[in-house]
């Protein structure tokens, strides 16, 4: 009888476990997997974060064409990849932007609505756009000389910007506005210690990584042959105005003494 009541009272202890505080002893496979948002459901709040977001800063391996940089070195072809590196404000403005492919590197900052090129990166850039007839007459030895280690100003207007995240942001936006790409199922994985949702399109050329806490920020993106990692989202730090800064008339005016022209005689026609 004392062992009949024993296992009774042990029956009962078991049953007042599950019935208020769950069973103990349940497998924990038998646990609710967290639900995972669609695209669709989570895209318009993602793309609002980032649009209104005040810094960032990216790292990436892109084409020259995705960065424009084709358009300003004709020695660059727009399929050439390089790597970028973008920091400071998210429209542009307060930014600097770096590609390097090869042994090219191009170097773009603003700063206070001014826009300044790394000077070595100018003198190639002013070599690649004079005509034939007066590149002769100039060495870029020469030119690299009058700019090295300076920054040169490029607008005095109050508008300039580097090309900027927003601009790519921008773009994706565009291009992942479907119903295929908002019909993409997310898995929930670890990334570096950080909760993700990871985004991936049927043929497996774009995968998108979202944070899954907090603000639903882009974390990574791969597209096509393109890789992006974007951190310190509201936390990058804006660039400084450089210092060691010379003007376009500096520069003509190195380049005129050295040539011996005579910049009074278009000083007095200017004035006329």
């Amino acid at each position: 009888m004392k062992r009949s009541a024993l296992a009774g009272s042990g029956l009962a202890a078991v049953v007042l476990l599950t019935g208020c505080a769950g069973n103990p002893f349940a497998d924990d496979a038998d646990a609710a997997e967290p639900e995972v948002p669609t695209f669709g459901e989570i895209q318009d709040r993602m793309w609002d974060a980032m649009l209104t977001a005040d810094t960032v800063s990216i790292e990436g391996e892109i084409r020259a064409a995705e960065a424009d940089v084709d358009e300003m070195f004709e020695d660059i072809a727009e399929d050439d990849t390089g790597d970028l590196s973008i920091h400071g404000a998210m429209d542009g403005s307060d930014s600097e932007m770096t590609f390097t492919a090869g042994d090219l590197s191009f170097t773009q900052r603003a700063a206070d609505g001014v826009e300044y090129f790394r000077g070595e990166d100018f003198a190639t850039l002013l070599m690649s756009e004079l005509d034939d007839e007066t590149a002769v007459l100039l060495e870029e030895d020469f030119i690299t000389s009058v700019v090295a280690e300076q920054w040169v100003q490029f607008s005095t207007e109050g508008a300039g910007a580097v090309f900027s995240a927003q601009d790519f942001i921008s773009t994706w936006q565009r291009d992942l506005d479907g119903e295929e790409a908002a019909a993409m199922d997310g898995t929930v994985e670890t990334r570096d210690g950080t909760d993700v949702y990871v985004y991936a399109t049927a043929d497996g050329a774009t995968e998108l990584v979202v944070a899954a806490q907090g603000a639903p920020y882009l974390l990574e993106m791969r597209d096509e042959g393109s890789t992006y990692a974007f951190s310190a989202w509201d936390e990058a730090q804006r660039p400084e105005e450089p210092e060691n800064v010379m003007t376009l008339e500096e520069i003509f005016e190195a380049i005129a003494a050295e040539q011996g022209w005579d910049t009074e005689a278009n000083d007095d026609e200017a004035e006329a």
